[in-house]
């Protein structure tokens, strides 16, 4: 069968020792002379005599052959010999760990990451003449995908030394050093970026956010407006807690936390996860919070007293500047605290009515007043508590200390340049990345599930809209040196986002993100946990945004059967065969007895092309570790699958696949 083989990147392994056939006779010759002067012709023996005698002819066809055998014998001899140590030395030659790697493809200008060796493309075991398996920048800019079960080397052999490679493009050119995000749920990946960064002698671009270090972010410190905020919100929310069959509830929360965000912008300019928790749970100081905006934007609603309840309590009320409405034929004036409590306490019949807003905070803060007086405080106490608890259950999270302190820092933290509690502000995500900033989350799942998961939803979702913010500055500046930006995410069923009505979801930014220069790399374990953390079929919308595939080995039949469905059919030719027997029973005319009788058999070969999978499904769950199915994209072609042998990030270029499972060292 034929076998399609990557082309050869290095010098091939020796082939085995020339022996001619010439070489091979002139040692039969010398064996045969030596046969003839130690085992001469017998011809004294007394049997030989004999025959001599008797019959000359037939001695001297026995002196002949014993001739013949004495130069056939050594030559056969040699041959048999030559033959058996070739098998020897092939059998040695194909044994993993004598195949040497491929040279490693040179470094040119082209950014590019190699994924690891090549052998045979279609069947395991080593090749003579292996080569290496290399992605483009352009391919890279389509998404690539790592699926593997827990100890296949996802990380060691793909994560590591695929952000290695790209984070060393362009090393020497401080503008066009490539920018990110790294995000990981068990806290390793982030100190090993910081050595990476080290050793290319970026640490200066190294910034990493937790709660041990020097940064604080606040998630609602964005130019998007209150709604996409509370929106943002309420998917993390499904996210986490999942999707009730009643959208009331959501649409509700959703409104809630969109008016409080506007509430505390339009009071105060700024506005934390923290801030929104607190108004929610207090309604006395949502309440007060309006009347301070109304107090500072000089917002007060207009009391309004016909003409003989002005008439009869005017002297009794507060002093104030109160006007005649000639078309209406009510007095009015601008409504404080006082004079409505003084109304209410009189008893006094009056109205009170919004004025037209001046200004656009006004005009939010109009929005915000009619929410609150004509929707908010017409629902009942427990209905109101119950919309509350929805998002006061994950608002709550960021109310504790240490966690505060981090992720809702006062707007001093923003605007003057000194540190809070010992943290720096982290910078706009935009500007960061623009110069080169690599940013590291470190929110270990293990100290806190719901935070981490959260802060890094929305991380990625801050992440991405700058991305999406550069596309059309690329576009008006194509002639501008833009530097590449790097996604890394292992673990990332932890925080996929995805769904049909979700205008911000995961599959929706990898679709637009190769206009942005983005580098994504997502790790999984499997496309069942990316399936799950999805809803509906989403996943499969987000799985077709990565281009470039990389299988390693599989733990569940139906990721093993997706990865095979994955990597196309291909059309084989399949013998068959059938055999047809038949025969007559016959009667003997003198014993009476059955036998006798006539039959036929007949065999019948057919040949059939077939369709099936390139790669079994069984393939996937066989792969052994740092071995993988990979199906890449070089940003114009797809490239067709092919089996390839990881380079762990601690094993020397120069030492090959199997030379290191030979070694045992994989």
């Amino acid at each position: 069968m034929h076998e399609d083989r990557c082309r050869q990147t290095g010098p091939g392994p020796p082939g085995p020792p020339a022996f001619p056939g010439v070489l091979a006779m002139l040692a039969a010759v010398a064996g045969a002379c030596v046969w003839r002067w130690l085992w001469p012709w017998p011809s004294e023996d007394p049997v030989i005599a004999l025959v001599s005698l008797r019959s000359p002819l037939a001695a001297d066809l026995m002196r002949w052959g014993y001739a013949v055998a004495s130069i056939l014998t050594p030559c056969f001899g040699v041959l048999f010999a030559a033959t058996l140590a070739g098998l020897l030395y092939e059998r040695r030659r194909r044994r993993p760990g004598t195949t040497k790697a491929p040279a490693w493809p040179e470094d040119g200008d082209k950014p590019r990451v190699v994924v690891g060796e090549v052998h045979r493309r279609t069947r395991p075991g080593p090749s003579p003449s292996p080569g290496w398996l290399v992605v483009p920048r352009r391919g890279l800019h389509a998404g690539t995908a790592v699926f593997g079960a827990v100890g296949s080397g996802k990380t060691s052999c793909c994560m590591y030394p695929f952000a290695r490679q790209v984070l060393g493009w362009h090393g020497n050119d401080p503008d066009r050093r490539p920018g990110g995000l790294v995000m990981e749920v068990k806290g390793d990946f982030c100190h090993q970026v910081r050595r990476i960064l080290a050793d290319l002698g970026r640490s200066d671009d190294y910034t990493e956010l937790g709660l041990e270090g020097k940064w604080c972010y606040n998630p609602l410190e964005s130019d998007l407006d209150a709604y996409s905020l509370a929106y943002q919100i309420a998917s993390l929310l499904n996210q986490l807690f999942g999707k009730g069959k009643e959208p009331f509830w959501q649409q509700a929360s959703t409104n809630l936390v969109k008016f409080l965000i506007l509430l505390h912008r339009v009071k105060d300019g700024y506005v934390t996860l923290a801030d929104v928790y607190r108004t929610a749970i207090d309604q006395d100081l949502l309440a007060s919070k309006i009347n301070a905006a109304r107090q500072e934007l000089d917002y007060h609603p207009h009391a309004r007293l016909s003409v003989e309840q002005y008439k009869e309590y005017v002297n009794t009320l507060p002093d104030r500047d109160w006007q005649f409405d000639n078309g209406r034929g009510e007095t009015y004036v601008p409504a404080d605290t006082e004079l409505i409590e003084a109304l209410k306490e009189q008893k006094v019949e009056h109205r009170l009515e919004e004025p037209e807003p001046a200004g656009t905070r006004q005009r939010m803060l109009a929005a915000i007043v009619t929410w609150h007086v004509h929707d908010w405080s017409k629902l009942a106490d427990r209905l109101r508590s119950s919309i509350v608890e929805g998002v006061s259950v994950f608002l709550s999270l960021f109310d504790e200390p240490g966690v505060s302190d981090v992720f809702c820092p006062p707007k001093s933290a923003y605007e003057e340049d000194r540190p809070y509690r010992g943290r720096w502000a982290l910078p706009p995500l935009a500007d960061a990345l623009e110069g080169g900033k690599v940013i590291a989350l470190n929110l270990p799942v293990g100290d806190n599930p719901a935070l981490g998961r959260a802060i890094g939803v929305m991380l990625k979702q801050d992440f991405q809209r700058a991305v999406l913010s550069r596309i059309p500055r690329i576009e008006a500046e194509p002639d501008q040196p833009w530097r590449d930006l790097l996604f890394v995410c292992d673990e990332y069923q932890n925080f996929a986002t995805a769904g049909e009505s979700d205008p911000g979801g995961d599959e929706k930014f990898f679709s637009l993100s190769r206009q942005g220069q983005l580098v994504a790399l997502v790790a999984t374990q499997s496309i069942s946990s990316l399936r799950s953390a999805v809803p509906g079929e989403s996943w499969r919308t987000l799985l077709q945004t990565f281009r470039t595939r990389i299988f390693l080995s599989l733990s569940d039949e139906s990721s093993c059967k997706q990865a095979s469905e994955a990597c196309g059919q291909v059309e084989r030719l399949k013998e068959q065969y059938s055999i047809s027997e038949s025969s007559q029973a016959g009667v003997g005319l003198l014993s009476g007895k059955a036998g006798g009788g006539k039959g036929t058999f007949g065999v019948t070969k057919s040949y059939s092309v077939r369709r099936e999978p390139r790669f079994p499904p069984a393939a996937f769950a066989q792969l052994r570790n740092a071995q993988a199915i990979v199906t890449a994209y070089d940003g114009r072609n797809p490239l067709p699958p092919t089996y390839c042998y990881l380079k762990p990030w601690y094993l020397p270029r120069e030492l090959g696949y199997f030379e290191a499972l030979d070694q045992g060292r994989i």
